[in-house]
């Protein structure tokens, strides 16, 4: 059995071709990949719902799914194949298992791609040609072509990724049996297929010297360099840079042979079996200091700056940000971080990115996927990035990646992926202290303010896992300020809506708070709403300094420092004191957390009460995490 998922879907066996025509749609065509690329698993009908109609399943769905279930036997037994036998049902769950010995040409692909590599390690280039010919071939076509969703695309970017592969091990084939025509062929489609993938260009620039096109080499970096720095505004990496300065190095500073009696570089006969590339590199431009001379490596040398031509600096790294865009969670929910890194790009002369995504949209865009692994630092907002970046730690691993403020509700996976990663890290705000300060606040001014007995003040908040760092110590704060008063508490569940908060606040207010701690992201700007329309105070929850407002009706607000957060991201890195895999927390010292008055009718003796409790407690909140 035959199965073909790459340009085109089609099974054949024993010579019995079933087309793409013949199975049920499109949602038939998904179907039947997701269950061959799960062959042998039960997958459960909801995991089978999500593939086929991600989040807005029709309210049918068991039934549709049921009824592509049985077309997709029919066609099974076209093709000569007990369908019912092949495709079962049990357990909720749907199977399918083929016969022994069947073919799926992106499995294929994959296989071959890893013979390839396997030949290329023992030196066989001639079988590592073969295996990766094949691998090519399979992988011209692309994944279930006119379908789309997250488990397409990420089947295509492996797919994608077989690909390069394959081209890679072809070029290094041919350069490993003296063939460099062949292996500029294969890096340059190499080049097309993953513009931004440097290797690609490394290996072109080493096809053109084993040519003995050294002009060509050049040219190649130049291209790579200027498509680096107009789309990303980064430089090539050492390895690159490597390459570059071997092609400006004049032969007086090149390695003498080990013996006088030893060939000289512009005779020696190519050494059979695997080549030193670099030298290699070397020793084939010889002549090459004639061509710096006219003028021609000059030009390409004096993109990098005046002084760069006698000594090359350190590459600046590369950080990048991803923030979710606006107005998904809030007007410009990137300023504080942006801020951030714009002071490190100036002070500390790192290169930076920015990339906006779209929270409403699944999976990674476009330009961020094929990006993100060209920078040394990638920075992830983590209140606001989900779990769609769980895949990338493992396969970017030379990159290192920082969640900001994790949040256990939605990012809860990219969390945990964090431990398994050495190249990922998060830092994580203590929130208590000022929750804290907050509830004990809250309590004070309720005494101040008219309203129904018993004395109350409430909370609103999103998820547990968020809200037991901050609802226990506002309840705590509330009742040492005022002694049995009485706390409410709330969870919206809901991180952007206002209606869910606002809805929950009038309640509270209508059972008698007189303050309001909206605490649930975007969703709590609905509750500060109601405590401004009821006449009561709020107080904002986990707010930037950098952004907060004065309104006549709200407190002030707990803060987490997220500017600060960057920096200390950034600093570690530099540093190398990034904990592979780790935790830190950032807690109240240097106001990373804390509390801001903001209104100036909380009268002067609260504001003293509180600043005393703050005082008091500082020693013991600032030993909570590990942050310093």
């Amino acid at each position: 059995m035959k199965v073909f998922l790459a340009g085109r879907i089609a099974v054949e066996v024993n010579g019995a071709v079933v087309e793409e025509r013949h199975f049920p749609g499109r949602q038939g065509r998904l179907l039947f990949a997701y269950l061959v690329a799960e062959h042998g698993r039960p997958v459960p009908r909801h995991e089978l719902a999500d593939v086929l109609w991600g989040d807005a399943p029709p309210p049918t769905w068991e039934k549709a799914l049921s009824v592509l279930v049985s077309k997709l036997r029919s066609v099974l037994a076209e093709s000569g194949l007990d369908g019912t036998r092949a495709l079962t049902a049990s357990f909720g769950c749907y199977q399918l298992d083929l016969p022994e010995g069947a073919w799926v040409d992106v499995l294929v692909a994959q296989s071959a791609a890893n013979e390839a590599e396997s030949f290329l390690e023992q030196n066989e280039p001639e079988s590592a040609t073969t295996a990766a010919a094949l691998a090519e071939s399979l992988t011209r076509s692309p994944f279930l072509p006119g379908d789309d969703g997250p488990w397409v695309e990420e089947k295509r970017r492996e797919l994608g990724e077989v690909r390069i592969r394959a081209l890679s091990a072809l070029a290094e084939a041919s350069l490993r049996t003296d063939k460099p025509a062949e292996a500029e062929r294969w890096a340059e489609l190499a080049v097309e297929a993953e513009p931004f993938r440097e290797s690609g260009y490394r290996r072109l620039m080493e096809a053109h010297v084993a040519a003995g096109n050294r002009a060509e080499a050049l040219q190649v970096y130049e291209r790579c360099r200027r498509l680096l720095s107009e789309e990303l505004g980064t430089y090539p990496s050492p390895e690159t840079e490597s390459i570059y300065r071997g092609l400006l190095e004049p032969p007086s500073r090149r390695a003498a042979p080990e013996s006088p009696d030893a060939p000289s570089p512009a005779t020696a006969a190519p050494p059979e079996g695997r080549r030193n590339r670099s030298a290699l590199v070397a020793t084939a431009l010889v002549g090459l200091v004639v061509l710096v001379a006219a003028g021609t490596a000059i030009a390409v040398v004096a993109t990098r700056g005046a002084g760069s031509r006698g000594s090359f600096a350190p590459r600046p790294p590369r950080v990048a940000l991803v923030v979710p865009s606006a107005p998904a969670v809030s007007d410009d929910p990137s300023l504080p971080y942006q801020d951030a890194i714009n002071r490190a790009k100036t002070e500390d002369g790192i290169q930076t990115k920015t990339f906006p995504i779209n929270l409403k949209k699944p999976g990674l865009p476009e330009r961020v996927r094929r990006n993100i692994g060209r920078f040394d630092l990638v920075l992830l907002a983590g209140q606001s990035v989900d779990a769609r970046f769980t895949h990338v730690f493992g396969r970017h691993r030379h990159t290192t990646f920082v969640v900001i403020d994790p949040d256990p509700s939605i990012g809860g996976p990219l969390v945990n992926a964090v431990s398994n990663h050495p190249n990922a890290s998060d830092l994580f705000f203590i929130e208590g202290p000022g929750a804290t300060l907050a509830g004990y606040l809250s309590g004070l001014m309720a005494e101040k303010s008219p309203g129904k007995q018993p004395l109350t003040v409430s909370m609103v908040g999103s998820y547990g896992p968020i809200d037991q760092n901050v609802r226990n110590p506002f309840r705590d704060g509330a009742k040492d300020a005022v002694p049995g008063i009485k706390v409410l508490e709330k969870e919206s569940k809901d991180l952007e809506d206002p209606m869910v908060c606002e809805k929950i606040a009038k309640h509270q207010i209508d059972l008698g708070s007189r303050v309001v701690f909206a605490d649930s992201g975007a969703c709590g700007a609905g509750a500060l709403e109601a405590a401004q329309a009821a006449g009561v105070w709020a107080i904002a929850g986990a707010e930037d300094p950098s952004s907060l407002t004065v309104e006549p009706w709200i407190l002030g607000s707990t803060t987490k420092n997220f500017g600060r957060a960057v920096g200390y991201a950034i600093d570690s890195y530099l540093r190398h004191t990034l904990p592979p895999g780790g935790h830190r927390d950032i807690r109240i010292r240097s106001d990373d957390v804390g509390f801001l008055v903001t209104n100036q009718a909380v009268p002067k003796s609260v504001r003293a009460r509180l600043e005393k409790v703050k005082q008091q407690r500082m020693k013991r909140w600032a030993t909570l995490g590990g942050l310093k």
